[in-house]
């Protein structure tokens, strides 16, 4: 993997968007802390699964930490950065990482990603929304 890994010179800061819709009120970030894996993505209506793991390629997620710090990896890549949660479910998310060349999997999730809004939680799901109500759904890792 040496050599693979080109550290990016640019970070990537994402906008907060605001939104509405989703009800469900969490109290502190100590809900959302810890480790979450990508399980799904829904765009336009259309659910896309998370594929079978190969050689090289890395399962998706993220590591909600105290102080509002995150980590994660893409199919390729690691990612650090940040998270800010305030009323309604809304959440900020900003920060950048490694590139190499991501699986069509992967490249959902990059793209998806800086323009999460909203987030849900519920029985130990994570539901992050984009762009009308498009949805990356994680499943909390013991």
């Amino acid at each position: 993997m040496k050599g693979l890994i080109i550290p990016t010179a640019s970070v990537l800061f994402f906008s907060l968007l605001t939104g509405c819709g989703k009800t469900t009120t969490i109290s502190s970030n100590l809900e959302l802390t810890g480790k979450w894996q990508l399980e799904s993505i829904i765009q336009e209506d259309d659910t896309i699964s998370k594929p079978a793991t190969t050689k090289g390629v890395m399962d998706i997620g993220l590591n909600f930490k105290e102080k509002g710090e995150l980590e994660g990896t893409t199919s390729t890549n690691l990612l650090t950065g940040f998270y800010e949660t305030a009323q309604q479910n809304t959440i900020q998310i900003g920060g950048g990482g490694t590139e190499r060349a991501e699986t069509s999997w992967g490249n959902l999730f990059v793209n998806a990603l800086p323009n999460v809004n909203l987030y849900d939680l519920k029985a130990n799901k994570l539901v992050l929304y984009y762009e009308n109500n498009n949805q990356l759904i994680f499943s909390r890792v013991n």
